[in-house]
């Protein structure tokens, strides 16, 4: 692959975004591997990523393609929970799937960035997060809302760090997540703003093991600050999610869903299903 690997972070490829008016259908594999691109996947041997594939070069064909900029800094802030264990009820609120007996390649979700209101909090700051994981993978909208009702929000991949797609509430967001179940275990993220019409989309050699959990949700911070108050947030949807395994699709509202509590056991958020590729998490309490 034809690329730039970052000074401070080994495996991180960037390459040249495509110009504008480029068209994936006609491209060659050459010049998708150029831009970082995921090749197109064999629809006889694999239908269900050839699908996602083509659903998701159509989707983005013409979208403004973001040179990513990544902040390798921040690359591992974030600890990340042990394939196939559940969602930690202290800290999300969401769904999560497991298949041990065939690795998790790839997982495409779309979801809504709420606009959050401030909860009294002895620290001044509410942390929030929507997340979306593969394996060790993870991509999510880190967001903080202080008193003043002041709004920050700033996209972040698991390894890669936080990155320069523009993201606010109200943005609906879209990742695709793919994991090579071989050895390097290359990582490809595809991100995308569709309420402003930008991509972006990069690779990394992560090391990480096959792919045995997805999960999806909300969450707050319970890393840096002890039982912290949940900001509030309404309503925050995920849907059109689209997950492949070595044999085939799965559905991950049929795993397991996570209602998030506080340390007494009071419900603050909870996960409401709506079909085999959709479901909302719902504000309760703070």
């Amino acid at each position: 692959m034809t690329g730039q690997e970052t000074p401070d972070r080994n495996g991180v490829w960037l390459c040249p975004p495509p110009p504008r008016g480029f068209d994936p259908f006609s491209a060659t594999n050459e010049d998708l591997r150029m831009h970082g691109l995921p090749l197109r996947h064999d629809p006889q041997n694999q239908p269900g990523m050839a699908a996602l594939w083509e659903r998701l070069a159509g989707r983005y064909r013409g979208f403004e393609h973001v040179e990513p900029q990544p902040d390798t800094a921040t690359a591992v802030k974030k600890a990340v929970p042990a394939p196939g264990l559940d969602l930690d009820p202290i800290e999300s609120c969401g769904y999560s799937l497991a298949s041990l007996s065939a690795p998790f390649t790839a997982l495409f979700v779309t979801w809504t960035v709420p606009d959050l209101q401030f909860s009294l909090d002895p620290f001044g700051l509410n942390q929030f997060h929507t997340f979306v994981g593969l394996g060790f993978l993870d991509v999510h909208v880190h967001m903080t809302v202080d008193a003043a009702q002041n709004v920050t929000s700033q996209i972040w991949a698991q390894e890669v760090g936080a990155v320069n797609l523009p993201v606010g509430p109200g943005d609906v967001i879209s990742g695709a997540l793919c994991l090579d179940t071989k050895p390097p275990g290359t990582a490809h993220y595809v991100l995308a703003n569709e309420t402003r019409s930008q991509t972006m989309n990069f690779t990394i050699d992560t090391g990480f093991p096959p792919a045995v959990t997805i999960n999806a949700g909300v969450a707050r911070d319970i890393i840096n600050q002890p039982n912290p108050s949940l900001a509030r947030f309404r309503l925050v949807y995920f849907d059109q999610i689209s997950a492949h395994t070595t044999s085939g699709p799965r559905s991950l509202t049929s795993g397991d869903a996570t209602t998030m509590v506080d340390q007494n056991g009071k419900t603050l958020a909870q996960p409401v299903r709506l079909t085999d590729y959709a479901f909302k998490t719902v504000f309760v309490a703070a």
